[in-house]
């Protein structure tokens, strides 16, 4: 069992990480409800399940291709980093504010889950970094385990069933700061996160040069 302890604190580091996911995850929570932002979640679960199915499979061909063309990598995922962030952000300034700058405004009622969790799902997958993590998990732990099969399986959910508990957590509080926020506030949190995945995106562009 001790094989498996590894797991947990990678876990637990994978949801402080801070990156595109983590400020979008707590500003879903703040802006559409913890429904919202745990589906969201469940999106970027599954592209980690997607990322470790192929980085599992393909280790040995992927991580030649990495070494051969990581500034293609780097740049192509900073390219659709940027994009995403910018399409949101145009649609945040353009959005109309409030006559009221209400505090601890209304959420909405009912969000399009499956909308939530194709927005994790595509935000996550498209951070290249993300997949360089989950090879580099492979290659240094899968022969720890023997390369077998079903310890590797085991010792991945692990990791994520330890990073999902955790943002379940970080969900709520960020929906408990909500009711002290007002809508002008909000907004100005969607900026800032969305500012902020294009410059993750940009830096993944200039890193792609050097």
């Amino acid at each position: 069992m001790n094989e498996f302890l590894p797991a947990i604190p990678i876990g637990i580091v994978l949801a402080f990480t801070i990156g595109p996911v983590f400020f979008t995850v707590l500003e879903t929570s703040i802006s559409k409800g913890v429904k919202a932002a745990i589906f969201v979640d469940i999106g970027v679960v599954l592209s980690d399940v997607v990322f470790f199915i192929i980085a599992f499979f393909s280790t040995n061909s992927l991580l030649n291709s990495i070494k051969e063309n990581t500034g293609s990598w780097y740049f192509l995922g900073g390219v659709l980093l940027v994009a995403y962030a910018g399409i949101s952000l145009i649609k945040i300034v353009q959005q109309k504010n409030s006559p009221e700058d209400k505090q601890g405004a209304e959420i909405e009622s009912s969000p399009n889950l499956v909308k939530m969790v194709v927005k994790g799902f595509l935000l996550n997958i498209i951070n290249v970094v993300v997949l360089f993590y989950w090879v580099g998990i492979i290659l240094y732990f899968g022969p720890q385990l023997d390369m077998d099969e079903s310890k590797i399986y085991f010792f991945f959910l692990l990791i994520i069933a330890t990073y999902f508990s955790i943002d379940l957590g970080k969900i709520y509080l960020a929906q408990q700061l909500k009711k002290q926020l007002t809508d002008i506030v909000i907004k100005t949190i969607k900026i800032v996160v969305n500012s902020f995945i294009i410059i993750c995106g940009f830096f993944l562009i200039f890193k792609s040069f050097i």
